[in-house]
């Protein structure tokens, strides 16, 4: 599709894609929080970020589209918990790709997963132009990412195996299609972190649908099964977060975390049954003194659920969680007083004589750890006696619970939008 052909039928496929957008109007889509997750601990982050199948066209839920599918099947082979963000529109294309990735701080992240090139197609971009907007997309992820991430770009599936699509103007698409496919592939081998994947047609959907579930658990192990290796070679490698602090109570990532928790607007507010309930959960289930769910604010610490120890806060600077949030995974302290940093806490030397720690990170829905989930004993207690896949699920639990708040349901970007 070069040369005059080509040029002389983009104005008519603009036109055919143009008509076909409209009826896309009235396929379902999911309405949900765009994050799916998988049980399991020393978790993989995972981005998907793009269009098309990233965007769930034909169920009504993330669970049952690309990142539930890919949490679960990920989970499944590496053994370890997945949680997947999504950033996706009907309307990203390459050219506009560096825009909305902008400020996703993609260091946290083991691997971007970036799904684009349907619009490209049915519109017939020209290679040149594809090439240019691939180039500056995959080279400003590299930079932004952590030395670790992995990044797979995955191929534009058939044209005509959608539905709305099926047409023999489809097939003019298909062809661009894979001359794209082609080129994505030489540019991606040549980048040692990056991985083309080819996406086939999904599994037929029932009659009258546009996908089905079943097409994402296909799509979902094809991913897999390119990501587990190199996911499970990312963590035998010394870890690396793209410039992130040792501590973080100062600086440009201390301040996104603040204002991430101001936007939660939770803090100094009424108990909530809702969160109440996922403490008391925790206190119940590891049978502790003390659960909590902490919010960690300038200088000081603030209990939003408490069970078992009088509510309200304490300075920062004597905060467990203050510690905990430092790391993205679970903190345990099996005795205080043999642990070098809390052994002259106020709150371990004096009332209440805190000895057992173990606590989560809870996150904003645009990745800051905004506090913990945690509980505490008066008793000292082997590390081993932790279920860590539990405490981590209260912890999303408690996650769900803010996420689902309207002000923030889709606030992915958070503090930098």
């Amino acid at each position: 599709m070069q040369g005059f052909p080509r040029w002389a039928l983009r104005p008519v496929m603009s036109a055919w894609a143009t008509q076909k957008e409209r009826e896309f109007g009235s396929i379902p889509r999911p309405t949900d929080a765009p994050h799916a997750h998988s049980a399991g601990v020393d978790s993989d982050r995972i981005l998907v970020f793009g269009s098309g199948p990233a965007f769930g066209w034909g169920v009504v839920s993330h669970d049952l589209a690309l990142p539930g599918s890919l949490a679960r099947t990920l989970s499944a082979r590496t053994g370890r918990g997945v949680d997947v963000d999504l950033v996706a529109s009907p309307l990203t294309t390459v050219s506009v790709a560096i825009g909305e990735l902008d400020g996703l701080r993609l260091w946290r992240y083991d691997a971007v997963v970036v799904i684009l090139g349907v619009s490209e197609a049915v519109r017939l971009t020209s290679l040149r132009l594809w090439r240019r907007g691939l180039s500056r997309m995959l080279h400003l992820i590299e930079q932004d990412s952590s030395r670790t991430t992995q990044i797979f770009m995955v191929g534009i599936y058939p044209i005509r195996s959608v539905p709305v699509l099926d047409t023999p103007l489809g097939s003019v698409a298909d062809r661009h299609a894979k001359a794209l496919n082609r080129l994505t592939a030489r540019m991606c081998a040549e980048s040692p972190r990056t991985t083309f994947v080819p996406f086939p047609a999904a599994p037929s959907p029932v009659a009258g649908r546009h996908r089905s579930a079943d097409g994402y658990v296909f799509w979902a192990a094809l991913l897999a099964d390119r990501m587990t290796a190199p996911l499970d070679a990312g963590r035998r490698e010394p870890d690396s977060t793209a410039g992130e602090p040792v501590a973080p109570d100062t600086g440009p990532l201390e301040q996104a975390r603040q204002h991430a928790v101001d936007g939660l607007g939770i803090l100094d507010t009424e108990p909530e049954e809702r969160f109440d309930r996922i403490v008391g959960l925790a206190q119940r289930v590891f049978g502790t003194h003390s659960a909590a769910f902490t919010v960690i604010d300038h200088d000081r610490q603030w209990n939003k659920a408490v069970v078992g120890m009088a509510p309200g806060e304490i300075p920062r600077s004597s905060s467990f969680c203050a510690i905990a949030i430092r790391e993205r995974g679970p903190m345990i302290v099996p005795d205080a007083l043999a642990d070098e940093r809390f052994r002259d806490n106020p709150f371990v030397q004096g009332e209440p004589h805190f000895r057992f720690y173990a606590g989560f990170p809870v996150e904003s829905p645009s990745g800051e750890r905004i506090g913990a989930l945690c509980v505490f004993d008066l008793e000292p207690r082997p590390a081993s006696d932790v279920d860590l896949v539990l405490l981590r699920e209260l912890a999303i639990m408690v996650q769900s619970e803010l996420w689902s708040t309207e002000r923030v349901f889709h606030a992915i970007r958070g503090s930098h939008a």
